[in-house]
């Protein structure tokens, strides 16, 4: 496992998927604010994605600004910011991509699968959307709280199951990748619960400080954090899928059972050992 990490160099790739997150959540919030701005409330829809990423009022009014003077420029900010955004976004898929092959030692896919890497950043959104909205929705109600909880780890794990699968092409079975599904799942509990807790007070606090600057440092931080925790759970899961274990001998058994995938539990094992 050691010599996994060494070779993966975690913190620079924490700190490469932190900011690849960061330049994809900003560039949304703004196409948002630009964008889907309802006349009747001012706000709208943009107003409630800042909410949902904590953002100070002030770091709102200076996102809400530029939708304010004309509409041409408006339509004009916004068409220009989608296509930020969908760029931005790749660039965060094709980084997710490079840090699975690496640690699995397969080749990534190329720009003929580029629909995988907007299907995996959707799939992210989508996720964090709903697991936002399902705590807001618990209204902190103890059943209510406790099931949003259990929706988070196990929402977590299915999502980081099928992300690695998506983007590299099913080239690795998904009875592989459970384990740091699993293990991402478990570990997005205690996560989403500090972030609730920290990242208001650090973005108000801030804000007062530095400014819109300070709020984009403390939200890299925090992506940073998220992000180091995602590559330590897929290095694990990978070794303790191939190492002989357990946990190997559970998902490499069916592909055992099964001569059809074409992968015996032999070659399960083998993924990643060729250059680690």
């Amino acid at each position: 496992m050691k010599d996994q990490f060494e070779r993966l160099e975690p913190f620079d790739r924490a700190m490469t998927l932190a900011a690849q997150a960061f330049t994809s959540i900003f560039p949304v919030v703004i196409a948002t604010f630009a964008v889907l701005r309802r006349p009747d409330s001012g706000w709208g829809l943009g107003n409630r994605v800042a909410q949902a990423l904590a953002l100070p009022e002030s770091t709102r009014s200076a996102l809400y600004a530029p939708s304010t003077e004309d509409v041409g420029q408006t339509t004009t900010f916004g068409a220009l910011s989608l296509l930020i955004v969908l760029v931005s976004a790749t660039s965060f898929s094709r980084a997710l991509t490079r840090m699975y092959a690496k640690v699995w030692s397969v080749p990534g896919p190329g720009w003929r699968s580029a629909w995988r890497w907007i299907a995996a950043i959707v799939a992210v959104a989508t996720c964090t959307v709903i697991l936002q909205a399902a705590h807001r929705a618990a209204g902190g109600h103890a059943a209510a709280t406790a099931g949003a909880w259990l929706l988070t780890g196990a929402a977590n794990t299915a999502l980081w199951t099928w992300v690695p699968l998506v983007l590299l092409a099913a080239e690795i079975p998904w009875r592989l990748l459970l384990p740091g599904g699993v293990l991402m799942g478990v570990a997005a509990v205690p996560m989403f619960f500090a972030g609730q807790l920290y990242m208001p007070s650090a973005l108000r606090h801030a804000d007062r400080q530095f400014g819109e600057l300070g709020v984009a440092f403390t939200c890299i931080g925090w992506l940073f954090a998220v992000s180091f925790v995602l590559v330590v759970a897929t290095v694990v899961g990978a070794v303790v899928a191939r190492e002989p274990g357990p946990v190997s001998q559970f998902v490499n058994r069916p592909a055992a059972a099964g001569p059809t995938d074409g992968l015996g539990s032999g070659d399960d094992l083998s993924y990643g050992t060729s250059d680690a």
